[in-house]
């Protein structure tokens, strides 16, 4: 080996020895950091969960109400449907004063729809709605209230959804940031130089890939 070889040797040596040496001056540093981060990640993902279980527990909630709106536009429709019924049968058989009993007894609501369905003349225009409930007039406004609360239920499951995807994000950063507390914390039980000085390169880059995983999160 040549004096050149040997000196290059032993600066690459030395260079070795004092990075091995920082190694407990940097395991400490990256203990800091992951540890500060990991509990802020933890944090934020407890109240990502927290916005998660809000959000579908009123999304229920909601849901539940639209199921009664629409329970109750089932029975005024239903209720259409047996007048309406009770007035053709008076109207087909010429029994003007139990057609008129009934049309009495129409909802205001559905007397709209009734009376622009009479306007097409039924009888005798082909082209007209065979029955009033298929007119553009015919609402119910319990069904109209149902889908409101419906899409308003799906809104809000779609933002527990969303704190959920951020919630688990939060927690796979933690994860990664616990492994790089975990890689500096076993620097010092190794003796030899080169492999803490490997372990320290990989707590931080553990540490980075979890820092850089945090800051791309939304914070709650």
């Amino acid at each position: 080996m040549t004096q050149a070889s040997q000196t290059a040797h032993t600066d690459r040596r030395s260079l070795v020895e004092r990075l091995g040496d920082s190694t407990e001056a940097a395991s400490a540093i990256i203990l800091s950091i992951a540890a500060l981060m990991t509990a802020w990640s933890s944090y934020q993902a407890s109240l990502w969960d927290g916005d998660q279980t809000v959000a579908y527990s009123q999304a229920e909630s909601i849901r539940t109400t639209a199921s009664r709106w629409e329970v109750q536009a089932g029975q005024g429709e239903g209720a259409d449907i047996l007048l309406f019924t009770q007035w053709l049968d008076a109207y087909a058989s010429g029994q003007g004063e139990l057609e008129a009993f009934y049309e009495s007894r129409f909802r205001p609501a559905y007397r709209v729809a009734h009376d622009a369905w009479l306007a097409r003349h039924p009888l005798q225009d082909p082209t007209a709605p065979r029955t009033p409930f298929e007119m553009p007039d015919y609402r119910l406004a319990a069904k109209g209230e149902a889908e409101a609360l419906e899409r308003q239920a799906d809104a809000l499951f779609e933002q527990g959804q969303k704190a959920n995807r951020i919630s688990d994000d939060f927690v796979r950063a933690t994860v990664i940031l616990a492994t790089a507390m975990f890689s500096a914390g076993i620097v010092q039980v190794f003796r030899r130089r080169r492999i803490r000085l490997a372990i320290v390169v990989l707590a931080a880059l553990q540490c980075a890939w979890g820092l850089f995983s945090v800051v791309g999160l939304p914070p709650n």
